[in-house]
């Protein structure tokens, strides 16, 4: 999923009448207020997901990594250039794994049968799932296993297959679509810009007038 940065045309408006003599530093002014602008509110979009979900910034950067999982960034900004004057931020679609190593499950690791009777086994709590911040849930039909590639997560087998397959929660796009999330998201944007179409013109004009 890709999210065009939305910026108030009016704002960038303001910098071309400014600076309407120097078109070479107008363009440059630009790339410039709607990159710094775009940075700031990819800062604001990860505070504000990590507020309510229970995932870290080094996941959404890339840095954590979930081996059942094809890519590692699940938020990445793209910046406006010289021949375009737009920006985006891409939002990774695909549903997290529900992996030990993100902490979205407890047990952390898989309890052992060994030397427990049956009633014993029945006895043992079921999982629980933590994705949003203060809630968890238990996940009955599921049980915390070692998978492929020593990734240990929350599992469920086919009825009929007996395959195992990996359970899965929200993308990072979901929960970027969550209210609160995307009013963040928003007045980031727009207070950013402001911000720093300002900055621009006073250091454009400050460059044309030497």
């Amino acid at each position: 999923m890709q999210i065009d940065a939305q910026f108030d045309p009016a704002e960038l408006e303001k910098l071309k009448r400014a600076l309407s003599k120097a078109p070479g530093e107008c363009k440059k002014g630009m790339v410039s207020a709607i990159n710094r602008s775009v940075k700031t509110t990819n800062v604001a979009m990860k505070r504000a997901i990590t507020k309510r979900y229970k995932i870290t910034p080094a996941d959404l950067t890339g840095k954590g990594k979930a081996k059942s999982e094809k890519s590692r960034n699940l938020i990445k900004p793209y910046y406006a250039t010289h021949g375009r004057l737009s920006a985006a931020i891409w939002l990774r679609g695909e549903r997290l794994a529900l992996v030990a190593i993100r902490n979205f499950i407890s047990p952390s690791a898989p309890k052992s049968h060994r030397g427990k009777t049956m009633r014993q086994i029945r006895r043992i709590s079921f999982p629980t799932v933590k994705v949003v911040q203060g809630e968890k849930s238990r996940y009955a039909p599921g049980f915390v296993a070692k998978g492929r590639g020593g990734t240990i997560g929350l599992f469920s087998r086919g009825k009929t297959t007996g395959k195992l397959t990996m359970q899965r929660t929200l993308s990072v796009a979901n929960m970027a679509r969550y209210p609160s999330v995307q009013t963040a998201t928003q007045t980031a944007a727009s207070e950013a810009l402001q911000k720093n179409v300002q900055r621009e013109i006073a250091y454009r004009l400050s460059k044309v007038m030497k």
